[in-house]
């Protein structure tokens, strides 16, 4: 684990990046508030919430052959995941989105992210093609542009949403958000009467920090009553909608 944060932040060509920690850990046959009570509550690091609950949604992008999800089935060394996002409880509506870019080096990793401005779309009415025409033909006209010729070799592969909850602790050093009412929706049939959704009745915690604080986190880590785990939202949606790729 240090030897790949190392390798990382000795890197000349990421070295300017924002690194941290992201891990995470499932939880099944529990409900939200009782996970809440016996997870959160109690920790020694003394969290308190700090956002309303918020539904996150998301368009994940691709090559024709899953590059992205090839790379995090065989946890690659340096990995990448593309994703439009936005914030809305009507799923369909895509209002003022975000495309991120995760990148992974070995077990740290970091974001970058492009607000998209008066960008609108109806998933109701359009295909998955004619979203990625849309974001390409918007993207051309903003300082953006370095984005299109990588969407043109693109497209969306899963979409998906979810609730989620945001923890601080005392510290200020550690924050900790819970997933849960995973959907997962296959960009092929989304528009017609056939949709295909899959919902996962689990919840995702995930604790997230920099890179200074991995020390003192195994600490905190060791007052979870559950094994880490390499969960991707991505693999698992993909792997829910298309069965399995090979």
């Amino acid at each position: 684990m240090v030897k790949n944060m190392v390798k990382a932040v000795n890197n000349p060509k990421i070295s300017k990046h924002n690194f941290r920690y992201e891990r995470k850990f499932i939880f099944q046959n529990i409900h939200l508030d009782d996970l809440i009570a016996t997870q959160i509550n109690t920790n020694s690091f003394c969290f308190h919430e700090i956002f309303e609950k918020r539904t996150i949604n998301n368009i994940y992008f691709d090559d024709y052959n899953y590059s992205f999800y090839k790379e995090n089935v065989s946890g690659d060394g340096t990995r990448k995941k593309y994703r439009l996002r936005w914030y809305n409880d009507v799923f369909s509506e895509v209002k003022k989105p975000t495309i991120e870019i995760k990148q992974k080096f070995g077990e740290v990793g970091d974001k970058i992210s492009y607000k998209i401005k008066d960008f609108l779309i109806d998933l109701d009415s359009v295909s998955a093609t004619e979203i990625n025409s849309s974001l390409i033909e918007h993207l051309e006209k903003t300082e953006h542009r370095e984005l299109v010729s990588k969407l043109e070799n693109l497209h969306p592969t899963l979409y998906n949403s979810y609730e989620r909850k945001y923890f601080l602790s005392n510290c200020e050093k550690f924050r900790i958000t819970l997933d849960f009412n995973m959907k997962f929706y296959n960009p092929n049939t989304f528009n017609q009467n056939n949709i295909i959704k899959n919902q996962i009745d689990e919840i995702i915690l995930e604790l997230k920090y920099d890179i200074e604080h991995d020390i003192e986190s195994r600490t905190l880590t060791q007052e979870i009553n559950s094994r880490l785990s390499k969960n991707s939202k991505y693999v698992r949606g993909v792997d829910f909608i298309n069965y399995q790729i090979t």
